[in-house]
C-alpha cells in the first residue's frame, strides 16, 4: 500500500528543541528530587482531574432544590 504522506512529504515534523530533549531523556533517565516532585504533583492533580470525587457542597446544593 502506498503511503501518500510519505511522498508528499508530510511525515511528522519533530523539532530540534523536541529532539535534543528526546535524546536528554534517554541519556538521562533517573530523576532530581524537584523533578520526581513535579512529576507526583502533576500525576496528583490529573488522578483529581480525570476521577472527581464528590464534595459535601454539592449535596448541600442538589438538597436546596429538592423542596422546588
Amino acid at each position: 500500500m502506498i503511503n501518500i504522506k510519505q511522498i508528499l512529504g508530510l511525515t511528522h515534523y519533530t523539532s530540534e528543541l523536541d529532539q535534543f530533549l528526546s535524546d536528554f531523556a534517554k541519556t538521562h533517565p533517573k530523576l532530581s528530587s524537584s523533578q520526581r516532585k513535579e512529576k507526583e504533583k502533576y500525576a496528583r492533580i490529573y488522578r483529581l482531574r480525570d476521577n472527581p470525587q464528590s464534595s459535601e457542597t454539592s449535596k448541600t446544593k442538589d438538597s436546596l432544590w429538592e423542596e422546588f
